[in-house]
């Protein structure tokens, strides 16, 4: 792994070349730990994806014409699936189809995704609201309260180091397992890159890959989450002459490269 290099910094997630695929060492992110709580699933690194995928007390409805044909370009973000505005910095307002759905599921998780989701409490609980269902909203924002708690201290985060702090994931790709008028179940394909640069950092900028499956409700004319569980996605090698960028490098490009933008 690049992460076996001396110099601290970025580090791979992923196996060496030389070695079988599948193979590699487990992700740094499965091996932050707070106290004795894990979620069933971020931001991947274990707890940054366990609080990215916490599942939600609402129940979803049930699910009808299953159907994993891709939507139309990432994010489902293709016409007719655009937002129509933007409430607490989350884009609202999805078309009542497939691909609304779909690009609702990616904006969702993309707003759960930054620094400020786990550094302002304030700005958190805004962007629950906002997406949430009624029924699963007190559920999720008090499990996701007590996670980021517990991984600003497992991170080392303090108020001085908060701004520093890289929080940053894009979708590769969604697939509707299954569509109906009142519910949608769609599956995100995802990368992350979570860490703070920092020389003695206790978790060192690193990237990792996951597989989110929300189940969307349509309410008060909407898609709103119900539930969102996580796992291991889909992960590719590390070319053999890529290796990881310097503490100092990764920090200046998170101040100068913006974050993602959302997919509609």
């Amino acid at each position: 792994m690049a992460g076996n290099q001396k110099q601290s910094g970025t580090r791979s997630l992923t196996p060496k070349p030389s070695e079988t695929p599948g193979t590699g060492a487990e992700s740094p992110w499965r091996r932050v730990k707070v106290g004795a709580i894990i979620f069933g699933v971020v931001l991947a690194l274990g707890l940054v994806l366990t609080l990215f995928g916490g599942g939600s007390s609402g129940k979803g409805a049930p699910e009808t014409r299953t159907d994993s044909t891709p939507t139309s370009q990432a994010g489902g973000s293709g016409p007719g699936a655009k937002a129509k505005t933007i409430k607490s910095g989350v884009p609202v307002g999805y078309p009542h189809t497939k691909d609304g759905a779909a690009a609702a599921a990616v904006n969702y998780q993309v707003a759960r995704s930054s620094p400020g989701y786990f550094t302002d409490q304030a700005l958190r609980h805004q962007v629950l609201k906002t997406v949430m269902t009624s029924s699963a909203l007190a559920a999720q924002q008090s499990q996701d309260d007590q996670m980021v708690k517990g991984l600003m201290a497992a991170l080392g985060v303090t108020e001085q180091t908060a701004p520093d702090m890289v929080m940053r994931a894009a979708s590769l790709g969604t697939s509707v397992r299954s569509y109906s008028e009142d519910s949608a179940t769609i599956r995100v394909w995802m990368s992350e890159v979570v860490g703070l640069p920092a020389d003695k950092s206790k978790l060192p900028v690193s990237g990792a890959y996951s597989t989110y499956t929300l189940i969307l409700q349509w309410q008060d004319g909407d898609w709103k989450v119900a539930t969102i569980d996580q796992a291991e996605g889909p992960t590719p090698l590390v070319s053999a002459d890529q290796s990881a960028s310097s503490t100092e490098d990764m920090r200046l490009a998170n101040k100068e490269f913006e974050a993602p933008r959302y997919a509609g």
